[in-house]
């Protein structure tokens, strides 16, 4: 059973966070986000694929909003976000991708997203990037637009927010075990670990543990 639904007046208030600068060759021609592109990398790491740490994710496509805030957050700028954007072999922006799940029902993921804003500003410039999917309102229904919006607000999201309304992620946790985090290799785009639940005082040491390793050239 996944958790009692709660109250949307019940989300917990966001912290403010300081978006990190995007590098000028990934903004587009309108100067949004080259996540909005599409999904497609055609230098994407091929089959096999899996779910487990060791193994590769699959390229998944959601639709959300590379840079939440940076214009109208509406069904009109909804935007096509997939893993490969974040996929650099050559570590030139990104070293780890951690992929996370919300749903509106979930305590654990409004606790989570009360910080995740604030742990993304301080490791981003360190080579972090984070996209997070919500996948059911408040009701256990899939995700639309409307709540992709209350989240965003309430959480002052800064960081590619997407919908999940299929929950795609669900190939890697159940909807009743959510939050899951993945922390994936951008290099590789292997999955390095796997977190379902309320796992902050793990999934946070073990990142910046990573980051440092790669720093030291290790």
């Amino acid at each position: 059973m996944r958790a009692a639904p709660v109250a949307v007046a019940a989300l917990l208030a966001g912290c403010g966070t300081n978006r990190p600068e995007i590098p000028a060759e990934l903004l587009g021609s309108n100067g949004d986000s080259s996540l909005a592109a599409g999904c497609d990398n055609p230098s994407y790491p091929g089959a096999p694929f899996g779910t487990d740490p060791g193994s590769t994710v699959v390229n998944t496509c959601f639709r959300g909003w590379a840079a939440p805030g940076s214009m109208d957050d509406t069904d009109a700028t909804l935007e096509d976000i997939g893993f490969g954007a974040f996929y650099d072999p050559t570590h030139k922006h990104y070293e780890l991708l951690l992929v996370n799940s919300a749903a509106l029902w979930c305590a654990a993921c409004k606790a989570e997203h009360a910080t995740l804003g604030q742990h993304y500003a301080d490791l981003a410039p360190r080579g972090l990037a984070l996209v997070s999917a919500l996948f059911q309102n408040n009701a256990g229904a899939p995700a639309d637009t409307d709540d992709l919006k209350l989240w965003v607000d309430t959480f002052d999201v800064k960081f590619p927010m997407v919908l999940d309304p299929d929950y795609q992620l669900g190939a890697y946790a159940s909807a009743e075990t959510a939050p899951l985090n993945l922390l994936v290799d951008a290099r590789t785009m292997q999955i390095m670990d796997k977190w379902v639940g309320d796992q902050s005082s793990v999934i946070w040491p073990t990142i910046e543990d990573e980051l440092t390793k790669r720093e030291a050239g290790e």
